[in-house]
């Protein structure tokens, strides 16, 4: 920026955007807190020019943005807008793990193969231009499942409403029926013991930069197997083999983090409200609510805090097996106990950590790539420090020998965390948990 009075008024004139060969204009100018024709204070431009940028990398379109000031006198400013767009179509192939977590199957399932999902995707993450996603799923394996989902974040000409809609139906020869001593119990069969079947859609309002409202209604039927019903007659909260409901949910969501994937400053808040069964069918009624606070507060150049609160509560004296939550289960976890679950109707977590950029940089791969988006790799490594701490009230009936329900459990730990292309995060992390247990954990999301 020009040595200019911060309280000089600033006039913006044409906004030039060049590098988007698919993105249309309307989606990043929607993201602009300025426009053309308006007049700021000097500093309010250059504020906006820093956060505006942040607004456009979470939209997660782009590899790289910038936003250059062109003045054309100390009273007026253009604006050129350039970008390089992400590669959009991944037709992926599926291999991962059907158990929670990698800990889970390699220890508590003693690294069983047949345990392992495989089919293929097709991502489209940017079908029209809008940001709008396309997702296609066939996957087979332990879980066989096929899905669809569309989701367009404006529908209408203010572009302050979306669209979410989403169809999923799977089956499973091998299902978990309850816990013992917070490790799970399944049971399995040469034939199909469970099958669900889910749709949904959302409507999302965006007022404003930061914030977000969600409505959803949804749709879900499950049946199971003589075989699963008897180990468990609470596995629907009905004393039957089939269980189907509708649903409702209500959820706002605050976010002004730096970048979504690995935020190391700003805030987020998220809280919501979830009604199953309402009054159509008999088979259930459950409300649940769950509130969400995180802070990341930069201290330095180089060093963050991060801090992350949330309480769940669940209001039903039964509690269906089939949607039961608990530590273990995305998105609660406490880090140290990755190869338990701890089941109940309420859970309330802290975690924290302190991380320090130990390198980052951008590794030129192929310069004649015909695929420019992957003619580099960004890189980022990050050693921290880190304490995690929760507690779950009463255990689930279905469950046995819950020496973990009703008391404090918590980790600290050291790790390194890696972040990469396409907002791919891993954490290498060693901890010890309160009952004095160690560990060494491989996660492919951020802990905050």
């Amino acid at each position: 920026m020009p040595d200019i009075d911060p309280e000089t008024d600033v006039t913006i004139g044409k906004i030039y955007i060049i590098g988007n060969k698919k993105t249309r204009n309307s989606i990043i100018l929607r993201e602009l807190n300025f426009e053309e024709g308006q007049t700021l204070k000097m500093k309010d431009f250059a504020e906006s020019v820093e956060l505006d940028k942040q607004k456009l990398i979470n939209t997660r379109l782009f590899q790289t943005v910038e936003l250059v000031p062109l003045f054309l006198s100390p009273n007026n400013v253009e604006v050129l807008v350039r970008v390089q767009e992400r590669w959009y179509v991944f037709p992926a192939p599926i291999f991962k793990l059907s158990d929670r977590n990698f800990t889970e199957w390699w220890v508590n399932q003693n690294r069983d193969f047949s345990r392992v999902n495989y089919g293929a995707q097709l991502y489209h993450l940017n079908f029209s231009g809008r940001n709008d996603r396309l997702v296609l799923k066939a996957q087979f394996g332990f879980t066989k499942q096929y899905a669809f989902q569309y989701s367009i974040p404006y529908i209408n000409k203010a572009q302050t409403t979306g669209l979410n809609i989403s169809t999923s139906f799977a089956t499973n020869k091998a299902v978990s029926y309850a816990s013992d001593g917070h490790r799970l119990q399944f049971v399995e069969s040469e034939n199909t013991i469970r099958r669900l079947f889910s749709t949904s859609g959302t409507l999302t309002f965006r007022p404003s930069f930061y914030n977000r409202h969600s409505f959803s209604l949804g749709y879900s039927r499950t049946s199971i197997a003589d075989t699963v019903y008897q180990l468990n007659n609470d596995y629907f909260q009905v004393d039957a083999n089939l269980q189907e409901y509708f649903a409702f949910s209500y959820t706002y969501n605050h976010d002004n983090r730096d970048y979504v994937a690995y935020p190391l400053k700003g805030n987020k808040f998220t809280g919501s409200v979830n009604q199953l069964g309402l009054g159509i069918f008999d088979d259930i009624n459950m409300l649940t609510t769950r509130v969400e606070f995180s802070t990341y507060t930069p201290i330095g150049q180089k060093l963050s805090w991060a801090n992350s609160i949330d309480v769940y509560k669940t209001f039903t004296d039964e509690i269906p097996y089939l949607v039961r939550a608990g530590f273990g289960y995305s998105p609660n976890f406490i880090r140290g106990y990755e190869r338990y679950v701890v089941e109940s109707d309420f859970l309330t977590s802290y975690r924290t950590s302190m991380r320090f950029q130990i390198l980052k940089g951008m590794k030129q791969l192929n310069r004649r790539s015909m695929i420019e988006q992957f003619r580099a790799l960004p890189y980022a490594f990050y050693l921290k420090v880190f304490m995690d701490t929760g507690y779950a009230g009463d255990p689930l009936e279905s469950n046995s020998n819950n020496f973990y329900n009703n008391k404090w459990i918590g980790s600290v730990g050291v790790g390194v965390d890696l972040v990469t292309l396409y907002d791919f995060v891993v954490r290498f992390e060693y901890s010890m948990n309160r009952e004095g247990d160690t560990g060494f954990f491989v996660n492919f999301r951020s802990a905050l």
